[in-house]
């Protein structure tokens, strides 16, 4: 096998994508990775590093597009990363996209007689984002409100435009950068660690009536809510009654600007002390019948739309329980964040039990139980393994109605569940486990672990949380059979 060498030109026909989301083509049966080419691509292309068993290169020129290709929507598309499959048809997309989870369960978890569900998806997948964090920099002597490139940690590159996010996201960026130069501010040089403004966060929904909870003004209740974090050095913020004015003149749907600190030299937006200049410090989003209050710096899914379809899904199955209660079933949701998931389900649930290690998102989830009129969810602080064990050893009780649960809803992070809580799982012998996964490569070893509990993978759903990206997420269902 000849193996290309660092510098090599090479001309390849790209014939499939990889996980990350590169084309993928062979050079005398070597693998080459190769970014920003699609299936059906014959590409010349630059060899930029040499591996084992693979290399990597760069995209030099088309030399027969595949007819797969699209044009791209935004002006930045190939600079700033955000979605590098902005070329590639939609419909393709999602047949990659279902191939990867498939792929993974089989190639990484050994299962087999699984059923691939179709995949859920969007009818038009653009302007989905309801959150951004834009970086701020300097461009000759300005501030410029904008991305960081993939692989730039010095350097921030101006957006005019960008098709994943609301029309409403940009003209603020626009309004902010602005107000930055009037005022003679400075962004963030990240090789000398000086300058005032380092990011602007927007996040947005649509607006939820709430009892008790309303909008600071009348106007801001039509439609949408947007709450905004701008992000700065630990110094007063000159002219901040200013900001504001120009913020709400242009968008009344504005509920809250916040002004954060970080003092470090850490490139973050969230987590930092803040002050709210004007409003709230977070929005309402109604999402699969509930309504969540969502901090302007929490976690949530960054696609509303696919967030419902995420949710419905795995309220379907979930409810699909022969073994259930006359009253409902009773339901564990595990890994449960500011308890959305949980709270969806309660409704046609008898109880639920919602389980998080996270301090802050457990006292959101009593909020948002309490914003919902839910009285059947029971929330707990701690990490799911330790409670578990406690609950098995009698060391924790838990209140009879929340015993023996019908289902129990995992949702782990992206590295997935250690060994360790699979097996305490998997001691509890609910009926059914629905598996979310954000990651098809640590779900698939889970599953085959579940196994060894008695539990089979029956089916699998693909769900396209974030289009003309490589990333899928899905949702598994397993059945105990022992």
């Amino acid at each position: 096998m000849d193996r290309p060498r660092k510098g090599d030109i090479l001309e390849l026909p790209i014939t499939a994508l990889a996980f990350g989301g590169k084309g993928i083509g062979r050079h005398d049966e070597f693998v080459v990775f190769v970014a920003g080419a699609v299936p059906g691509d014959t590409a010349r292309v630059a060899v930029t590093e040499v591996k084992k068993r693979y290399a990597e290169a760069r995209l030099l020129e088309l030399t027969q597009p595949s007819s797969d290709r699209r044009a791209s929507r935004c002006p930045a598309f190939g600079t700033c990363g955000g979605c590098v499959w902005q070329s590639l048809d939609y419909e393709v997309q999602l047949r990659y996209k279902t191939h990867q989870v498939t792929d993974s369960l089989e190639r990484l978890g050994g299962l087999r007689d699984f059923e691939t569900l179709p995949i859920l998806h969007m009818d038009d997948p653009w302007r989905y984002r309801n959150r951004v964090d834009f970086s701020i920099g300097e461009l000759e002597g300005q501030p410029v409100v904008g991305f960081r490139p993939p692989g730039v940690w010095d350097a921030v590159l101006p957006v005019t435009e960008c098709h994943l996010l609301p029309p409403a996201f940009e003209n603020i960026r626009t309004i902010v950068e602005a107000w930055l130069r009037e005022n003679n501010l400075s962004g963030w040089n990240s090789r000398e660690h000086t300058g005032f403004a380092r990011h602007l966060l927007i996040r947005g929904a649509r607006f939820a009536t709430t009892p008790g909870l309303s909008a600071p003004d009348e106007e801001a209740a039509d439609g949408q809510e947007i709450v905004l974090s701008l992000v700065t050095v630990p110094v007063e913020l000159p002219d901040a009654q200013g900001l504001v004015e120009k913020l709400r003149a242009s968008h009344p749907e504005i509920v809250g600007v916040v002004h954060a600190v970080n003092a470090g030299v850490a490139e973050v937006a969230t987590g930092l002390p803040s002050r709210t200049l004007w409003g709230r410090p977070f929005l309402l989003e109604r999402v699969a019948g509930i309504t969540v209050k969502i901090s302007v710096d929490a976690f949530f899914q960054t696609n509303t739309h696919m967030a419902h379809m995420l949710y419905l899904k795995v309220a379907e199955e979930a409810r699909d329980n022969a073994a259930a209660r006359d009253s409902g079933p009773v339901i564990w949701d595990l890994f449960c964040g500011v308890g959305s998931i949980a709270l969806s389900l309660a409704r046609e649930a008898r109880a639920v039990l919602g389980i998080e290690l996270v301090s802050a998102a457990v006292a959101d989830a009593n909020e948002n139980a309490r914003l919902n009129l839910v009285t059947n969810a029971t929330f707990l602080e701690g990490d799911v393994t330790k409670i578990l064990r406690d609950v098995a050893h009698g060391e924790q009780t838990l209140p009879k109605s929340l015993e023996n649960p019908d289902v129990i809803v995992v949702d782990p992070p992206r590295a997935g569940l250690a060994k360790k809580a699979v097996d305490r799982i998997g001691r509890v012998g609910a009926p059914r486990i629905v598996y979310v996964s954000c990651n098809p490569s640590t779900m698939a070893p889970n599953i085959a672990q579940f196994g060894e509990h008695g539990y089979r993978l029956k089916h699998v759903t693909p769900v396209d949380m974030f289009p003309h990206t490589p990333h899928i997420e899905a949702v598994g269902l397993l059945v105990r059979e022992t």
